[in-house]
């Protein structure tokens, strides 16, 4: 997650466009999401045992991002720690992009 939230902060300016600082207020909620994982392994595959947010950015679209893409990920069967968080980044950043553009849409 740090890689698209630091895109994003790099796309502000002085004066941002609309776009940009759309990108700046998403990637500061961003931040405020705390997650509050368990996870497991038994026979070679990771099992995630819990998932919350403890802390919401008051957004939930963005809420549920984190939850939602690691369920999605565990069910792809990753068997390291690592192709799990390189398949909820990738996810992560494919829902972010939703929403900016639909963001962008209205």
């Amino acid at each position: 997650m740090a890689f698209f939230l630091s895109l994003a902060l790099q796309a502000a300016t002085l004066q941002p466009s609309r776009d940009e600082a759309e990108i700046v207020v998403l990637a500061r909620k961003l931040r405020q999401i705390q997650v509050d994982m368990k996870l497991s392994k038994q026979a070679g595959k990771i099992m995630l045992l819990h998932c919350r947010i403890t802390r919401a950015s008051g957004e939930a679209a963005l809420d549920a991002i984190p939850c939602d893409v690691a369920q999605q990920c565990i069910a792809e069967e990753p068997t390291t720690r690592k192709q799990l968080e390189k398949c909820v980044e990738a996810k992560s950043n494919l829902r972010i992009d939703a929403i900016l553009g639909a963001r962008r849409a209205s």
